[in-house]
């Protein structure tokens, strides 16, 4: 089924907050550095305007809202190296890397080979996107899947990209959440949801092979979760 983006209470956020910290600094050990760096500077700043240019002391209201800005501006810049980092290279990187972005409706696994190789299917504003992944007879699948397809989704643009580290891919997997944000807006947010609606009801262009999913999505999903849902 395909997966839609998920309403976080203020709780929730505050849980995957923490979360993206403590995945991000077990593997980047400049994050904390930096994180200390941008939450601090505007406190040292602003006690600097204080005692020698005479400001008020509400200027520190104001340092406060600046330091958690850019302390999430360092989370969110860390956190989605690490991820598009540690993506590289696995199975399903490219589903968990797309799975929860802002205005798109992602379905892991509509045609496979194996566990390994298969298409994922994302529709947005831009239209259908079919992304396959781990080469082989995957290339022939994206065709095969964007003709079955085709039927059902009219005019509505279909885009199909091989996403890999080959030189026979169309780009690499750290590239493609800002690939799918360049694409051009063709359908507005209804159509693509009635699209996706239509798409889902087709069901699986065939059955994914038995067994879990690379651990790559369980990562993504974090990762997703890490880079506070698609920002």
């Amino acid at each position: 089924m395909a997966k839609q983006q998920e309403k976080e209470t203020f709780g929730s956020r505050l849980k995957t907050i923490g979360m993206a910290i403590k995945f991000t600094a077990k593997r980047d050990k400049w994050f904390l550095p930096l994180e200390a760096a941008a939450i601090l500077l505007p406190f040292i700043a602003v006690t600097a305007l204080v005692i020698f240019a005479g400001f008020s002391l509400l200027w520190f209201v104001s340092s406060l809202f600046v330091a958690l800005l850019a302390g999430m501006i360092v989370l969110n810049m860390r956190t989605s190296k690490v991820v598009n980092r540690e993506a590289v290279g696995r199975p399903g990187a490219a589903y968990a890397l797309i799975d929860g972005m802002r205005g798109w409706t992602v379905t892991a696994g509509v045609a496979a080979v194996s566990e390994t190789q298969m298409v994922h299917r994302a529709v947005g504003k831009p239209g259908v996107v079919l992304l396959g992944e781990g080469g082989g007879k995957v290339k022939k699948l994206l065709g095969q899947e964007k003709k079955r397809i085709s039927r059902v989704v009219g005019s509505t643009p279909i885009y199909t990209f091989m996403v890999g580290e080959t030189p026979n891919d169309d780009f690499s997997v750290t590239e493609v959440r800002k690939r799918l944000t360049k694409l051009p807006r063709n359908i507005n947010s209804k159509d693509a949801n009635h699209v996706a609606k239509r798409l889902d009801a087709l069901g699986l262009g065939m059955a994914i092979p038995k067994g879990p999913m690379p651990t790559s999505a369980n990562q993504g999903r974090a990762a997703r979760r890490a880079m506070l849902r698609g920002r």
